[in-house]
C-alpha cells in the first residue's frame, strides 16, 4: 500500500501597494512627500517635509494618495504650461510698477508726473 498524495504548500503571492509616500517635484528629495486624509472634512493634504511645498483637494471614499499626488503634479504641469506660454508670448513680465507707469503716462498730459519715475519725455 502507498501513501496518499499530499497538495504541495499554498504560495500566497504578495498584494502589490500603491506607494504612500513620494518625491518632491519642487525639490527632487526622495520620499520626502506624504499624504494625509481628513475623513469629516473631505480633504486630503499633500505637503513635502523639506520646502514645504503642499496642494490640497477635495476627496471621496475611493481617493487614495497616489491620487492625490497625481493629481498635484497635473497641476503643477498645468501652472507651469501657462507660465511657459506667457513667457513666450512677451519679452519682459509685467510688474505692478510698470503697468502703474504705462498708467501714468496714458493720463500724463503736461508731462508732469513722469519725472516722478525718472522718465522724462523730450518735447
Amino acid at each position: 500500500m502507498g501513501k496518499r498524495k499530499s497538495k504541495g504548500k499554498v504560495v500566497k503571492k504578495a498584494k502589490r501597494k500603491t506607494a504612500t509616500i513620494f518625491d518632491c517635484p519642487f525639490c527632487n528629495h526622495r520620499s520626502t512627500v506624504e499624504c494625509h486624509f481628513d475623513s469629516k472634512a473631505r480633504l486630503a493634504t499633500i505637503r513635502c517635509r523639506i520646502c514645504a511645498a503642499h496642494y490640497q483637494m477635495q476627496t471621496n471614499a475611493l481617493t487614495k494618495p497616489i491620487d492625490v499626488y497625481c493629481e498635484w503634479i497635473d497641476k503643477t504641469e498645468e501652472e507651469n504650461a501657462k507660465a511657459d506660454e506667457y513667457d513666450l508670448g512677451a519679452e519682459e513680465v509685467p510688474t505692478a510698477e510698470k503697468k502703474m507707469k504705462e498708467q501714468i503716462k496714458d493720463n500724463d498730459d503736461d508731462g508732469l508726473l513722469a519725472g516722478e519715475y525718472g522718465e522724462e519725455d523730450d518735447v
